[in-house]
């Protein structure tokens, strides 16, 4: 049947026509059948929730790294920044040779004195 409403009015008359156990035992399975279903329901959001914490720990794992090798490189670069300036190369050379700007060149060339 495609008509809700004939669909219930039958439910509903089949209901009514049943002896008292028979209805006891249809509202106790259609509780089962609801209760069924909630908890699949609540599965399925505790999943759904489980895997939206996995991906946003992804992406801190991700951006931690990426912060961590951000942090190396720039400790490599003024590694190589104290050795040429220790060397006596100018400032210019010297930000262009290890990538960094001027402005550390020198920051790191004070604390060298």
């Amino acid at each position: 049947m495609k008509d809700e409403t004939l669909y219930d009015a039958f439910d509903h008359w089949e209901e009514l026509s049943s002896t008292k156990e028979q209805r006891v035992a249809y509202e106790e399975r259609s509780k089962e059948l609801i209760d069924q279903e909630a908890a699949e329901r609540e599965y399925e959001l505790r999943e759904q929730e489980l895997e939206l914490r996995k991906k946003e720990l992804e992406l801190r794992k991700k951006e931690a790294e990426e912060r961590g090798e951000e942090r190396g490189e720039k400790k490599a670069n003024e590694a190589t920044a104290r050795r040429l300036l220790a060397m006596g190369i100018d400032v210019e050379t010297v930000a262009k040779g290890a990538n960094l700007d001027v402005k550390r060149i020198i920051e790191i060339q004070q604390e060298m004195q």
